[in-house]
């Protein structure tokens, strides 16, 4: 899908984007959360190319926020932990990126509404146990 730049989605993805930094930086979740349903839903957007966009965005959006964490003298960020996670990331993304290839958006879409779901309950659950 190629997307149609004026003034009204600029200023959507400027939004999206601006959404997406604050909270993923706040709240420590994923920009797809905020990204990935906004694009789909509001931009009309093919779920496996708002996806790749959301993919795509985290990496300069994610190392920002690193580095502004690292640099707060109250927050301790262990690399040796980051290594791990990340270089098994990286086998997970490259499995992940080859079966979104066989799915359809349809598929992707209910599957990401579900885990969203899920995950909202738990969360919201274990905020009320205080």
């Amino acid at each position: 899908m190629q997307v149609e730049f004026t003034s009204a989605s600029i200023v959507l993805y400027m939004l999206v984007g601006l959404a997406s930094g604050l909270l993923s930086s706040m709240l420590g979740v994923g920009a797809g959360i905020i990204m990935v349903p906004t694009l789909t839903l509001i931009a009309l957007m093919p779920q496996k190319e708002a996806q790749g966009i959301s993919l795509a965005v985290m990496v300069p959006m994610a190392l920002m926020g690193a580095l502004r964490y690292q640099l707060n003298p109250d927050i301790h960020l262990d690399w040796r932990l980051i290594a791990v996670i990340a270089v098994t990331a990286l086998i997970g993304v490259n499995i992940g990126a080859t079966l979104v290839a066989k799915l359809s958006n349809k598929t992707l879409q209910f599957g990401f509404s579900i885990l969203l779901l899920v995950a909202g309950v738990r969360m919201l659950l274990s905020s009320l146990k205080g």
